[in-house]
């Protein structure tokens, strides 16, 4: 816990910064390849159905548009977004648990560090379901639904996590930092 001490500031701004442009730039290409595969429902509707035989039918409906391979390349265009999503989570939340006092709220911050990685982690699984899915888009397996669904259920729960806790940890860090630097009342 020492180390993170280590980190410089000003080279953590920039990781993040730089982490936030890569990552913006990989959701909109992704978000390109999600509009021209004209997947029927939000991503996040597909992704939390639990349902094969929506998948199925969402599956059909691209491949009656001829969009079905655009979408296999969606789910491959998807890995730079979860690279770029990887890099800017750890870079913001390091920055986050560096600016934290040591104690409790640093071991948060790298906690949610940890968390920050497991939303990409999720997200890779999910890709891997989704794989399986599309290898017979017209007899996915209902396991398979149920497996691809929990893997995007619980990315969705460490994003939530993550984007919560960064503006706690900020906050906490300031008023830490204001506290410390008010001498005690006598």
């Amino acid at each position: 816990m020492e180390s993170i001490k280590k980190l410089s500031l000003p080279v953590l701004l920039i990781a993040t910064g730089a982490s936030a442009i890569l990552q913006t730039i990989a959701q909109a290409v992704l978000n390109t390849f999600y509009d021209r595969s004209g997947y029927p429902v939000p991503y996040y509707v597909g992704q939390t159905s639990f349902d094969a035989a929506k998948l199925e039918g969402w599956y059909a409906s691209m491949e009656a548009a001829g969009t079905l391979d655009v979408y296999r390349q969606t789910q491959l265009v998807d890995f730079a977004f979860i690279a770029a999503t990887a890099l800017l989570h750890v870079s913001l939340l390091v920055l986050v648990a560096r600016l934290l006092p040591e104690g409790p709220w640093r071991r948060a911050g790298l906690v949610a560090v940890v968390i920050g990685l497991l939303a990409p982690a999720f997200d890779v699984l999910e890709n891997l379901m989704s794989f399986i899915a599309l290898a017979e888009p017209t007899q996915v397996a209902p396991a398979v639904a149920v497996v691809y669904s929990s893997f995007a259920s619980l990315k969705f729960l460490c994003f939530f996590a993550v984007y919560l806790w960064v503006p706690v940890g900020l906050v906490a860090a300031l008023a830490l930092r204001k506290r410390a630097a008010v001498p005690a009342v006598q």
